[in-house]
């Protein structure tokens, strides 16, 4: 009898079926295991069960079981179901977000691809170049990733979205392979659920632009390189495997990816190319401004659009997240009374 009982028999309080294999039941549930988590990592486990993202045998590595890779896979895939109230998305935003997104899935591949078309005359004719990225830029504050999010959820699309912060990394060219994994990710959601995806990267200025007093990376240069590869070849995609033959083992989903930025100009100006991103300056309406702010505002008692009319004639000039934070303040005297009563 073995004097520890094996991570492998062991079963998990949710397991009702005895005859579904333990691995079934463990890549369902999102919760850690301690068996497998401390069992398959390095120093516990044989160093021959161990290997790298590639299949490849690597010693000393912990095992994909421990690093979370099975159960999380789909983690930053958005629902948006924190956005919860009648928010309000401006229909020229959600007009060039939806134009791009169908497009790329008309004529550059994914649900459905059209390799030729036919104009009024009877004529047919080839299908526009449609850009991979769409940037969104412009001030601060404007609402460009909220309003992202908002058409996003209208459309019933399935992100995965990815942070500046994300794009800098101690190992050099990771960053690089992260983009590449998620544009992977939201490729695999769109081949085999058919839900449409893309790729959202917020505040990519902040990740990979170069201004006058800050270090350029190779992580700059390789996450550069990787999102203008991506553009030239969206449906062919490398995470260190040897490539076959015929290409297939690396062919996935086209899917279209969109940044949101302060200042465009400090990107590498090579990705900015017209044929590689479509840059659009986003810049609320007085119209557009009133008809968010009077959504975030019109639960309160007494609030009526000439009243929204009047908060915005009071503050011109403000950005959309200063009467965000005037709402969120209007509380604090509440908080308080409630603070001081307990």
């Amino acid at each position: 009898r073995p004097r520890r009982p094996s991570s492998w028999t062991a079963r998990e309080k949710t397991q009702k079926n005895i005859g579904r294999d333990y691995l079934v039941e463990l890549g369902k549930n999102d919760t850690g295991n301690t068996n497998t988590n401390v069992g398959a990592r390095q120093g516990v486990v044989d160093d021959v069960f161990t290997r790298n993202a590639t299949g490849e045998f690597q010693l000393g590595a912990d095992s994909d079981i421990a690093s979370g890779e099975l159960r999380y896979r789909y983690q930053e895939a958005r629902k948006f179901k924190n956005l919860v109230g009648d928010y309000h998305c401006p229909p020229a935003f959600m007009e060039k977000v939806s134009g791009h997104l169908v497009k790329n899935f008309l004529f550059g591949g994914g649900l459905r691809h059209v390799r030729e078309m036919t104009n009024e005359a009877g004529v047919v004719v080839q299908p526009p170049n449609t850009p991979l990225i769409l940037g969104v830029w412009g001030g601060k504050g404007c609402g460009k990733s909220f309003n992202l999010e908002l058409a996003c959820k209208a459309m019933g699309v399935t992100p995965i979205i990815t942070s500046a912060g994300e794009l800098e990394d101690e190992n050099a060219g990771a960053p690089g392979r992260l983009i590449r994994e998620r544009y992977k990710r939201a490729g695999e959601i769109l081949r085999r659920t058919g839900v449409m995806s893309c790729l959202i990267i917020n505040d990519v200025d902040a990740g990979i632009g170069w201004f006058k007093d800050t270090q350029h990376t190779v992580n700059n240069q390789t996450v550069c390189g990787t999102l203008m590869n991506l553009c030239d070849h969206p449906e062919l995609v490398s995470l260190g495997e040897d490539r076959g033959e015929d290409g297939k083992n690396l062919q996935t989903a086209r899917v279209p990816i969109i940044v949101t930025g302060n200042d465009l100009s400090t990107v590498y100006a090579p990705l900015l190319r017209d044929g590689r991103m479509d840059k659009w300056y986003w810049n609320p309406s007085r119209d557009d401004i009133c008809d968010i702010v009077h959504a975030l505002f019109k639960d309160e008692v007494d609030w009526s659009p000439d009243a929204t009319a009047r908060l915005v004639n009071a503050f011109p000039g403000q950005p959309l997240d200063f009467f965000g934070a005037a709402r969120a303040k209007v509380y604090d005297d509440a908080v308080s009374r409630w603070m001081c009563e307990v």
